[in-house]
C-alpha cells in the first residue's frame, strides 16, 4: 500500500531561509518540488545573487579538494556527529591548503619510486649478460664505456659502428659484442673520455639505440654500475615504506576530520541544489513538496520551535492533477519487502493505485514452488539462498535471495505432496505422494486442470481489482474493458462447467448470454475498432489464462529430467561413472530448477497479471535530508 501523503506550502522570511533548510533537512521527510508545478502558489523563482553563487563555487571547490585528500590518505565512515559547517569552515581551508602540497609531495616521490622499481631490474638482466664480455681497459681512469643495442636483423651496423670507433680513436677504442637474448645483440664501446663527442656523432649517424642508464645509477663499466643498482633495488622498497608510513601518520592525524568535513560540505552543497526549486517575493522565500501525513505535525512544530511565528505553512487542496504527481512510499510488512525490489523492476505504483507487492508476495512464491515441487531440491536451493543473503545484506540481490529461499520452501511443501525427492528417488527415500503424482500419467491431465484453475483464479482477481481501480478513477472505458473481460470470462467458466457436467445443462443460456455480453462491453470500449479487436482481446484473456499450464510443463520437464539422472545411473556400466553423470544431470537441473521458475512466476505477475489492473508511473519519494 502506499503511505498517505500531503501537499505543503511553507513561506518564510528570506533571513530565515538556511535555519528553515537545516530544520527540513534534519527531519529529513519532506519532498521538495520545483515550485513552477504548483501554478496555485503566487511566487516567482527565486534568484540566487551573485554572493551565494561565489559561495557554493567555493564549498564545492572545497569538497573537491577534501575528497581528493580522503583518496590519498583513506576515507573513513565519519563520526555520527560533526560541527556545523559555519564553524569550521576557516579550519577546513587551512588545512587543506597546508596539508595538499605535503601529501602530493609524498604521493608524487612514493609513485616515482614504485616506477624506479619496477624498471631496474630490466636494467639488471642487460647489465649482467654484459659482465662476461667487459675489457680491462673499462676499469682504466680517464675511459668512457658506451652500450649499444640492435636487433639481430641488423648486426651488420655493429661493424660500421665498430670500425668507425676504432678509425677516429687511431686504435685507442677497445670494442665488445655478445647476445643479450635471441632477438637482441649488444656491442660495448670502451674508449678514451676525449674521443666522446666522437663516438657520440658515430652512434647518432648510424641511429642505433644506446644502452640508456638511469642518472641515479652514474656512469662507468657496466659491473660498476651493476653493484650501483643493486645498492640502489635494495634502498628502494625503505624509502617507499617510509613514504607510506608518513602518509599514514597525516592519515591517522587528519582522515577522521576530512570525512566529517567532506559529509558536511556535501550536505551544504546539496542544500543549494535545491535553492533553484525555490520561489520568493521581495522579503519572502516560498517552497511547495510533500509530506507523510502522519509526519505533518511535527514538521510544523519542528518549523515553529526554529523560526518562531516567522514562518506559515499550510496544506494545499488535493487535486486529482496533484495525486498524480504526489511521490510515492510503499508500505509493506516484512515478508512482503522483498519483492518490492521486483515491483520497481517494472515501475513504481501510482500514487492512490494499488501496491501489488503484497498479492506478488503471496502467489509468486508458491508459483515457484509447484513448478519446483521436490523436497531435495528445495532444501538445497533454500540452505544456498539463505547462505548468500548472509553476504548480500541489502540491496535487490539479497531481495532476490530472500524471495529464492521462500520459494524454496514452498518447493519442499509441494515436494512432499508430489512425494519427489531428487525426482523420482522419493519412494525409495520413504516419500510418497499426498496429493498428485506427477510421473504418473493418469495424474498429468489433474496436474494441468489445477494449473488451469490457478490461472482462472488470478486472473480473475487482476481483472477484479483492475475493475475497482476503473471504479476509483471513474474511467468510463477502462470499467468497460475490464468489467467485459470479468462478465465474458465468468461466463466461460460457467460454459466449461455446463460442458463437463460440474453444473447443470440449464446454466448453458444464461453462461453464453454472459460471454456475449463480456465481448459487447469489452468492444464498446474500444469504440468502432471494438468490433474487430473485441472479440480478439477475448480471444488474448483465454490465452493468459492458458499460459499458466507453464507452471506443469516446467515442473514436468524438471521431474524428468531428474528422472532421466536417475536411470542414467542405474544403467551405467561403473557405478562412479554413473553417479558422476547423475550428479551432473542434477546440479544442472537444480540451476534450471532455481532460474526458470524465477522468471516464469516473474512473467505471470507481470504480463498476465498486472495488465489487468496494475497503474505504473508512479514518481520516487525522495525526501530532502542529510545523508549523514
Amino acid at each position: 500500500m502506499n503511505l498517505k501523503m500531503v501537499p505543503v506550502e511553507i513561506v518564510g522570511l528570506k533571513a530565515d531561509l538556511q535555519t528553515a533548510l537545516n530544520t527540513l533537512r534534519r527531519l529529513g521527510c519532506m519532498h521538495i518540488d520545483d515550485l513552477t508545478d504548483y501554478p496555485e502558489v503566487s511566487a516567482r523563482p527565486l534568484s540566487l545573487d551573485r554572493e551565494m553563487l561565489r559561495h557554493q563555487e567555493e564549498l564545492s571547490f572545497l569538497a573537491a579538494r577534501i575528497n581528493g585528500l580522503l583518496n590519498i590518505l583513506g576515507g573513513i565512515s565519519p563520526s555520527q556527529t560533526t560541527p556545523r559547517i559555519s564553524d569550521y569552515l576557516g579550519e577546513a581551508r587551512a588545512c587543506v591548503d597546508e596539508l595538499m602540497p605535503k601529501t602530493q609531495a609524498l604521493t608524487t616521490r612514493r609513485e616515482k619510486l614504485q616506477a624506479e622499481l619496477a624498471s631496474l631490474p630490466r636494467y639488471e638482466a642487460t647489465l649482467r649478460r654484459l659482465l662476461p664480455i667487459i675489457p680491462p681497459m673499462a676499469h682504466e681512469a680517464g675511459n668512457v664505456s658506451i652500450g649499444v643495442l640492435v636487433g639481430r636483423a641488423h648486426v651488420g651496423v655493429l661493424d660500421s659502428v665498430a670500425r668507425q670507433a676504432l678509425e677516429v680513436t687511431n686504435g685507442g677504442a677497445e670494442v665488445v659484442a655478445s647476445d643479450v637474448d635471441v632477438s637482441t645483440r649488444a656491442m660495448l664501446i670502451v674508449f678514451p673520455v676525449k674521443y666522446t663527442e666522437k663516438i657520440e656523432s658515430i652512434l647518432g649517424h648510424e641511429d642505433v639505440s644506446r644502452l640508456r642508464l638511469p642518472a641515479e645509477l652514474g656512469s662507468g663499466p657496466p659491473d660498476a654500475v651493476l653493484a650501483t643498482l643493486q645498492r640502489r633495488m635494495a634502498a628502494i622498497p625503505d624509502e617507499i615504506k617510509m613514504a607510506e608510513r608518513e602518509l599514514a601518520e597525516l592519515s591517522a592525524q587528519w582522515r577522521s576530520r576530512l570525512a566529517g568535513w567532506s559529509v558536511s560540505l556535501q550536505e551544504e552543497i546539496d542544500t543549494s541544489r535545491v535553492l533553484p526549486k525555490f520561489g520568493e517575493t521581495d522579503t519572502t522565500f516560498v517552497l511547495a513538496g510533500w509530506v507523510p501525513s502522519k509526519d505533518y505535525e511535527q514538521v510544523k512544530k519542528d518549523l515553529h520551535d526554529a523560526l518562531g511565528e516567522s514562518f506559515f505553512i499550510q496544506i494545499l487542496p488535493l487535486t486529482s492533477e496533484m495525486t498524480t504527481h504526489a511521490p510515492v512510499v510503499l508500505q509493506n510488512l516484512a515478508p512482503a519487502k522483498p519483492f518490492e525490489s521486483l515491483v520497481k523492476l517494472l515501475s513504481i505504483p501510482r500514487y492512490g493505485h494499488i501496491d501489488p507487492t503484497s498479492l506478488m508476495a503471496f502467489f509468486m512464491p508458491i508459483f515457484f514452488g509447484m513448478m519446483l515441487g521436490d523436497v531435495a531440491y528445495g532444501v538445497i536451493l533454500l540452505m544456498i539462498s539463505l547462505l548468500m543473503s548472509r553476504k548480500y545484506k541489502k540491496g535487490i540481490i539479497h531481495d532476490i535471495l530472500i524471495i529464492l529461499a521462500m520459494g524454496s520452501a514452498w518447493g519442499i511443501i509441494f515436494g512432499f505432496l508430489y512425494g519427489e525427492a531428487f525426482g523420482t528417488l522419493g519412494p525409495t527415500l520413504g516419500l510418497h505422494p499426498l496429493w498428485i503424482e506427477r510421473t504418473g500419467s493418469e495424474f498429468v491431465i489433474s496436474l494441468l486442470v489445477m494449473t488451469l484453475v490457478v490461472g482462472a483464479v488470478h486472473v480473475t482477481l487482476g481483472l477484479i481489482l483492475g475493475v475497482w481501480e476503473a471504479i476509483q478513477d471513474r474511467s468510463r472505458s477502462l470499467l468497460l474493458e475490464r468489467g467485459g473481460m470479468l462478465i465474458g470470462l465468468i461466463g466461460l467458466f460457467l460454459v466449461v462447467g455446463v460442458l463437463t457436467n460440474y453444473l447443470p445443462k440449464g446454466f448453458m443460456t444464461p453462461s453464453v448470454a454472459a460471454v456475449i455480453i463480456g465481448i459487447v462491453l469489452l468492444s464498446a470500449s474500444l469504440g468502432w475498432l471494438g468490433l474487430l479487436m473485441g472479440p480478439i482481446e477475448f480471444i488474448g484473456l483465454i490465452g493468459n489464462v492458458l499460459s499458466y499450464l507453464r507452471i506443469a510443463a516446467i515442473g514436468l520437464a524438471s521431474v524428468y529430467l531428474a528422472k532421466v539422472a536417475n536411470d542414467v545411473a542405474g544403467i551405467a556400466g561403473n557405478i562412479v561413472v554413473g553417479i558422476i553423470i547423475a550428479v551432473l544431470i542434477h546440479t544442472l537441473n537444480l540451476a534450471l530448477g532455481a532460474f526458470s521458475p524465477t522468471i516464469h512466476s516473474m512473467r505471470l505477475h507481470y504480463v498476465e497479471f498486472f495488465r489487468k489492473f496494475y497503474e505504473g508511473g508512479g514518481r520516487k519519494y525522495e525526501p530532502f535530508r542529510s545523508q549523514q
